[in-house]
């Protein structure tokens, strides 16, 4: 009989543990947003989470453009709370092809032994109809 209740106890406590970390897992976060535009063109987005009226930053993005004014850039960096600066995260650069009417994207991730973005290079080439889906 004691074994019973206290099988039951120790269940109904698992249960109430996992619910409890499902719940707190399948809240949305609450992002803000601190952009900024020069000549109509954004050119940096900061992304925050907002926990208990605190700001803490989680994101930044800069963007460069190119002559036509088409993203030739995003740089993302994320915030290292440890030393309290940011930290590169990937690079995206995008190149225009005006005879095919293509945009070839590159995306490489930070490799902090190398300096540079080679971790996990990838290519994509997409039509020049899709920049507008792409950057909005």
């Amino acid at each position: 009989m004691k074994t019973s209740l206290l099988t039951k106890s120790v269940l109904g406590f698992i249960f109430v543990f996992v619910c409890s970390i499902a719940m707190n897992a399948a809240s949305p976060k609450n992002y803000m947003y601190d952009t900024k535009e020069e000549n109509g063109k954004v050119v940096s987005k900061t992304v925050f989470t907002n926990e208990n009226g605190f700001l803490n930053k989680q994101m930044k993005y800069d963007f460069t453009y190119n002559e036509e004014g088409k993203v030739a850039v995003k740089k993302a960096c994320k915030w290292d709370k440890s030393t309290e600066s940011w930290e590169p995260f990937f690079l995206i650069s995008y190149e225009y092809n005006n005879e095919t009417g293509d945009i070839h994207t590159t995306y490489g991730m930070w490799d902090k032994k190398k300096k540079n973005y080679s971790l996990n290079v990838q290519e994509m080439i997409s039509p020049a109809s899709s920049y507008d889906s792409i950057f909005s």
